[in-house]
């Protein structure tokens, strides 16, 4: 089985099977493996100089990827905790009688540890 990447405007703009007859599309034969990885991940390879290549910025943008990632989750995590501090302002309870922390002070501190992580990371 032959397999293709599609180029439009020297950009690449899909993989198959299957040639494209688009007269404006120019169909790149590659092996399976380049056409597998570039249907996961479109941002893998570039087309330069009439050939297909690894893009040179690929560790760079998985880097900005999981950073986003990161912040995402670390957003929602603020979130959760945001609707357990409102829970703590209106019960107001102990939640250690040693020393007499409240679950807000708990929450609060949390969420200050969050924002410390999303500080680094922006």
């Amino acid at each position: 089985m032959k397999y293709y990447i599609y180029i439009e405007n020297d950009k690449l703009n899909g993989a198959g099977c299957a040639k494209c007859l688009n007269k404006d599309i120019q169909n790149i034969e590659v092996s399976e493996q380049i056409c597998q990885e570039f249907i996961s991940d479109s941002e893998k390879y570039i087309f330069s100089n009439g050939e297909i290549i690894q893009n040179p910025d690929y560790e760079k943008i998985l880097k900005e990827r999981e950073k986003t990632t990161k912040i995402s989750e670390i957003i929602s995590q603020l979130n959760e905790l945001d609707q357990k501090r409102i829970r703590a302002v209106c019960e107001n309870q102990i939640k250690d009688e040693k020393t007499e922390e409240t679950w807000l002070e708990y929450y609060n501190y949390q969420a200050s540890e969050l924002r410390n992580k999303l500080k680094e990371l922006e």
